[in-house]
């Protein structure tokens, strides 16, 4: 059959234009995020001398994670920057973080510690710890991050330092994580991948929403607007997303994206750790305001009823063409903005198999969702 006689037998039935509409639908919101939004994360660069840059405080909350401390205490120190500080908040640890954060301070005079004693402080957690460091800061510009976290290089706080403008208050950095081989640590990325091109992409177009709390800096004065994390001081997590969705608006806020200045750390080893850290994500989101939550719901929902599309025009549609085409030309223009955050990003274990992974994240997102929506209380 040549290919002339081929396009005569092509048919496009009724049924097949109720599929191409709900698509070509599906295709716009997606392609809004897309092109409206993901295609805005550029790389960054320093934007200021950096004598005229501010000064910082490094602020680390840590309980029981003294090996964590040992490996990367030196890392945080060591960071190429005129005026900052380290500050540990030891909040309530058992182990000998006590004994070694003492004998640190007399080796190095840029750090300071505030703990909260086990035998006295009961509750509170990591945001009794971090109000404390912050009130104990000897500067007005605070970069914080997690006890697990690396520096990609000694130049990470200067490149978050010199984002801070007169106007610019709040500043999201990058926050890469270290993944194992095979599906699970492909899929990781993927969602890593896909959580920084939202806060990162909403941010540079004027809708900042969230930043991660392994790479974040803010000044006291945004700090005391909002009288830190009061308004969500009873829910265990929130540090983070909770405040900067709080704070941040479009003029305040900036983000950082640069490989010099991100922040590591590694991602769940197994299935068990990975469902449990999920959730956790998940369940805090119920806590989001109700713009940012429908805001958020638009990118999933598109995906998931695209897909769901596609698989009922393959079975009922009257020439599985149609549905390949529709593949195509939503799937290829994603592929290469995914691949090329994805390098930007160093999260790219999952773009070489990309439409694999959001076939599946695009059904798997509603199993998860569901499960933390009927989820009462989560342990951290």
């Amino acid at each position: 059959m040549n290919t002339q006689d081929f396009i005569q037998q092509l048919s496009f039935e009724r049924i097949d234009v109720s599929f191409a509409v709900v698509v070509g639908l599906t295709m716009i919101f997606a392609f809004i995020y897309l092109f409206g939004f993901f295609t805005k994360i550029k790389r960054t660069e320093s934007q200021a001398v950096v004598s005229s840059a501010p000064g910082i405080s490094i602020i680390i909350a840590s309980r029981n994670a003294l090996p964590l401390l040992e490996k990367n205490l030196p890392n945080w120190l060591a960071q190429d920057y005129p005026n900052f500080e380290v500050i540990i908040a030891n909040d309530r640890s058992t182990d000998d973080t006590p004994l070694f954060l003492i004998e640190q301070k007399e080796l190095h005079p840029k750090l300071k510690v505030v703990s909260l004693d086990a035998d006295f402080v009961k509750m509170g957690g990591k945001k009794l710890a971090l109000t404390l460091a912050i009130k104990k800061a000897q500067y007005d510009h605070f970069l914080l991050t997690d006890v697990d976290c690396v520096p990609s290089s000694d130049q990470w706080l200067k490149h978050m330092a010199t984002q801070f403008t007169r106007e610019k208050q709040i500043i999201l950095g990058t926050a890469p994580l270290k993944t194992g081989t095979g599906f699970l640590g492909a899929l990781i990325h993927h969602e890593n991948l896909l959580t920084a091109m939202h806060y990162l992409g909403l941010a540079a177009s004027g809708k900042p929403y969230m930043g991660v709390g392994r790479n974040l800096a803010y000044t006291r004065n945004i700090y005391n607007e909002v009288n830190g994390f009061s308004s969500h001081h009873h829910i265990p997590a929130g540090d983070d997303d909770l405040f900067v969705q709080e704070a941040a608006n479009a003029s305040n806020t900036a983000i950082c994206v640069n490989p010099d200045a991100f922040c590591y750390s590694d991602g769940p080893a197994n299935w068990s750790a990975y469902w449990k850290q999920k959730k956790r994500h998940l369940w805090v989101g119920k806590s989001y305001q109700k713009g940012v939550k429908q805001l958020l719901a638009i990118y999933p929902m598109a995906q998931l009823f695209f897909w769901t599309t596609i698989i009922l025009w393959f079975i009922l549609g009257s020439q599985i063409l149609w549905p390949i085409i529709a593949m195509l030309l939503k799937l290829i223009p994603e592929w290469v903005v995914f691949y090329q955050k994805g390098k930007l990003l160093q999260m790219r274990k999952s773009t070489t198999f990309y439409p694999v992974f959001n076939l599946f994240e695009s059904f798997w997102y509603v199993v998860t969702g569901i499960n933390a929506f009927f989820t009462k209380k989560i342990k951290w």
